[in-house]
């Protein structure tokens, strides 16, 4: 075998309409024979933004409306060089046109961004494009809106496939069902097809389950399905109201999907329960594990102009329900703890949303289940990204070129590489923040720029302004090396550096803040004690504080 045949693939993707990133959190996974390269993220929502590049910052994340994007603009922004392909465009363009009683979709105004995922389709012309929906969008009106939609990617020269997916048979412990639609450009000569199922299907009968003593095995030739308690067994009881943003593990691991799920995560992050009255928790407290508010007697039940899953009680052995935005509320599903009297948490929905523990939401409470519950379960986007993967290297389809060696950099190649360098949201900055997080930390802001200098990290309250000092911008003694061109340059542009934060400290330390600053090899080497520093500059302003008010 030579040596060129040995090589990875590496497979370029963009995600439109990206949301949190579930989509891109499942392609990431690691593959023996190709990796997929996520080149941008796009979504006009920027809490999920902030939520996405806290986990992954190597991706780059654009907020903007895809309706205002050229496929020219989406390139620019990915970094794409004029030969070098999209092999993969996935998304799931929001669509709402499903009562319309014309012939023709497309021309619903509601439904304007599934044409914008076909304009894009046309314009970068991926190899592979993936859209993801509701099942409606199969379903409603005999089809007319997913038969348009494939006339459309025909026309382009795309062949098509479309179906809806269940999760749970990818091994998602929840009752999720998506339509998709996978296109593959005919030059790949390969018909598109879906993963096929790897876990057995969930009973559609909960009784079998609630009225047996042992779980039954359905299907022996699948994996077993991944219940409730599989998922979230191992996570520390709640009662309403308790838990917190940052908690330890109580208990081992004894499942498959827990050991998983636990993978590079340092702490149960999201585990917090809301709060109910007395009065509501012993209204739901007559409900049984499994069972649901329609099988209660007449003078407990709740109201009937509720849904029939309103109120029910997640079972052990069963599956979890949908998850939607709602999920902290009770009355809005199957969200009540099969174990514990309460609403499930935000790393609950997370785990049957199959997000790693190490995945953490920021926000206020609704925003977290808001990101959750509209996410794309990264284990069902894993097995998508798995067929596709497998396809694209059969087919050996394009990679993108070896960049030309070059014998010297121009001094204005060297400076556009320098001005790329990410000033903002660097691997130190973030983290330092995932640091500061874990410690438990919270409401402090991010390059505030009402403050000199526009500190990485502020606490208004405390008014204390963090620094993280790059190495070599900032002249580390310890790791900075002058580059061997145009030396008097670079040692005259770091001393600036060093003269401009020595007038930085001096400014926001007049205007009665304390300033800590750190270095990116600090931070790097040891998160925890870097973080220290700064709580530490915390306890001295609050005691100060405490002590002037008295």
């Amino acid at each position: 075998m030579t040596k060129e045949s040995n090589k990875k693939s590496t497979f370029n993707i963009i995600d439109i309409f990206a949301g949190v990133g579930g989509v891109t959190v499942g392609f990431r996974a690691q593959r023996n024979d190709c990796t997929f390269k996520v080149r941008l993220m796009v979504d006009k929502d920027p809490e999920a933004r902030e939520v996405a590049i806290r986990n992954m910052p190597d991706v780059p994340y654009l907020v903007a409306d895809v309706h205002n994007l050229s496929g020219m603009d989406v390139r620019k922004h990915a970094g794409l060089r004029p030969d070098e392909p999209v092999h993969v465009l996935v998304g799931g363009p929001p669509c709402q046109g499903f009562s319309f009683l014309g012939k023709r979709a497309l021309d619903d105004s509601r439904n304007i961004h599934l044409i914008d995922f076909l304009r894009l389709v046309k314009e970068l012309r991926p190899w592979v494009a993936v859209m993801e929906n509701v099942p409606l969008i199969i379903t409603s009106h005999k089809g007319v809106i997913i038969n348009e939609v494939i006339e459309n990617l025909t026309e382009l020269g795309y062949s098509c496939c479309a179906d809806i997916l269940a999760a749970s048979d990818y091994g998602v412990p929840q009752h999720r069902k998506r339509a998709f639609v996978l296109a593959y450009r005919a030059e790949m000569r390969t018909p598109p097809q879906f993963p096929i199922r790897t876990h057995e299907r969930f009973p559609v009968a909960l009784n079998l389950i609630r009225n047996g003593e042992t779980r039954q095995r359905f299907e022996p030739s699948k994996l077993p399905y991944v219940s409730v308690e599989d998922a979230i067994g191992d996570l520390p009881p709640l009662k309403a109201g308790e838990g917190d943003e940052v908690m330890f593990y109580e208990t081992n691991p004894t499942t498959d999907y827990q050991r998983w799920a636990r993978q590079g995560s340092i702490a149960v992050f999201n585990h917090r329960s809301r709060a109910h009255t007395k009065d509501f928790l012993q209204k739901i407290s007559v409900i049984e594990e499994g069972g649901r508010n329609q099988e209660l007697p007449a003078a407990q039940r709740f109201s009937d102009n509720y849904y029939s899953q309103a109120y029910a009680r997640l079972h052990r052995s069963g599956i979890a329900q949908t998850v939607t935005t709602c999920f902290g509320n009770p009355g809005s599903g199957r969200f009540t703890h099969y174990r514990d009297l309460r609403s499930i948490t935000v790393r609950e929905a997370a785990r049957f949303q199959s997000f790693p523990d190490a995945f953490v939401f920021d926000g206020l409470h609704s925003t977290q289940m808001r990101l959750v519950g509209n996410a794309v379960p990264p284990l069902l986007a894993r097995a998508i990204g798995e067929q596709i993967a497998t396809e694209l290297v059969n087919a050996q389809v394009q990679q993108p070129p070896g960049r030309p060696k070059k014998t010297k950099e121009t001094p204005e190649e060297r400076s556009r590489i320098m001005r790329a360098v990410p000033g903002k949201n660097t691997t130190a900055e973030v983290t330092l923040r995932r640091a500061l997080w874990a410690a438990g930390l919270r409401g402090y802001r991010l390059h505030d720029q009402t403050v000199t200098g526009t500190p990485d990290v502020t606490f208004r309250t405390e008014r204390v302004a963090v620094f993280v000092d790059g190495c070599f911008w900032h002249g580390c003694e310890r790791c900075y090396r002058e580059p061997k061109s145009n030396q008097a340059y670079w040692t005259m542009k770091v001393q600036r550096n060093k003269e401009r934060d020595a007038t930085v400290n001096e400014a926001v330390k007049h205007a009665g803040w304390t300033v800590v600053r750190v270095w990116e090899h600090e931070v790097l080497k040891n998160p925890v004690g870097t973080s220290a520093k700064v709580i530490k500059a915390l306890k001295r302003k609050k005691l100060a504080r405490v002590a002037h008010s008295s």
